[in-house]
């Protein structure tokens, strides 16, 4: 069943950003600094799926804890795989000629949201050590608040994720080219998938529970390795096709649009509709999420990003491997 869940909820996912980045292509919203603030809303849509249903469809302890991994879980494995993942890709563009060195170049301005993640997501912690339900909503407001910020400070520099071009929908490649059905043919489509996150969220947060019991681990635990294994592949996939053919500031930043999200809009939006109990699971995604952040965050300020330094986040992810799987806590 979690097999099934996860390739039903990959492919979900698969459809659905490729229609809603059309769908933002053709209304210009990549223009646009609303649609490049809604970019990153749209393309994280199948984790806010999975959270949602196991809060609310799912319900009970297990169904929050499912929940909250999910918002512990992309920005962790963002920073771990998908990072590392990016460096390799670098690696072997440059050893079959496609980039002329193991070098990134970034643009400085990427570092404002990694600042962001670096004091923000650390703080997503506090209300669960003061379990104090008044002082939970203070920082609900608190995270709403430094979205709102962070919106502000981009419209100033006008630097954000724009969807400026985007592949035509899947379900249009067998029909007539014609934009009004290609329209309507990218809208079925982001319905279909919609419906298919559903129904695969529903499947995967009862078989995560189900394995967590029966093994006998943590749902926050195991959710926040597995969930995003589905849900973050679109994105990691972009990053590692811009990283491969030398598209350096795309790639990274490909990458941190959503990250931003989960340090500031997520956070609140699970401290407005969970318990927010955490265990030593989410404290270790803060922690390696940080540190990965703050050694990105070093190199993107000098401009020059080695490919090495997007790989020491397999080392966490390993790491996190052995202990939720090996170790069994």
């Amino acid at each position: 069943m979690l097999s099934a869940s996860l390739v039903l909820v990959f492919v979900a996912a698969v459809i659905f950003v490729n229609a809603i980045e059309w769908i933002g292509c053709r209304l210009r919203l990549g223009g646009s600094f609303v649609g490049a603030i809604l970019a990153p809303l749209f393309t994280s849509f199948p984790e806010l799926t999975v959270f949602l249903v196991a809060v609310f469809a799912y319900n009970g302890k297990a169904g929050q804890e499912i929940g909250i991994g999910t918002l512990f879980g992309q920005p962790f494995m963002a920073s771990s795989l998908s990072y590392g993942l990016v460096g390799v890709a670098v690696l072997i563009g440059y050893l079959i000629k496609k980039r002329t060195n193991t070098v990134l170049v970034v643009d400085k301005t990427l570092s404002i949201p990694y600042i962001f993640i670096t004091v923000l997501f650390p703080l997503t912690l506090v209300p669960s050590f003061l379990g104090v339900s008044l002082i939970k909503h203070l920082f609900g407001l608190i995270f709403l608040g430094a979205f709102v910020y962070y919106i502000w400070l981009m419209y100033q520099r006008r630097m954000a994720e724009l969807i400026e071009d985007a592949s035509e929908p899947y379900f249009c490649k067998i029909a007539p080219k014609t934009m009004p059905f290609l329209m309507t043919g990218a809208i079925v489509q982001l319905i279909v998938a919609v419906i298919l996150l559903y129904l695969g969220s529903k499947t995967m947060v009862h078989s995560v529970d189900v394995l967590a019991t029966s093994i006998g681990i943590s749902a926050m635990g195991l959710a926040l390795i597995i969930v995003p294994a589905a849900t973050a592949i679109p994105e990691t996939t972009s990053a590692l096709i811009w990283g491969y053919r030398g598209k350096d500031t795309l790639s990274i930043g490909s990458l941190v649009g959503e990250k931003i999200l989960y340090s500031t809009f997520y956070p609140a939006l699970g401290l407005f509709l969970t318990s927010w109990v955490l265990d030593i699971h989410a404290y270790l995604s803060v922690i390696a999420t940080t540190i990965i952040s703050l050694i990105l965050l070093y190199y993107i300020l000098k401009q020059r990003l080695p490919w090495y330094g997007l790989c020491f986040g397999l080392i966490f992810f390993v790491l996190y491997a052995v202990v939720i799987f090996a170790f069994r806590v």
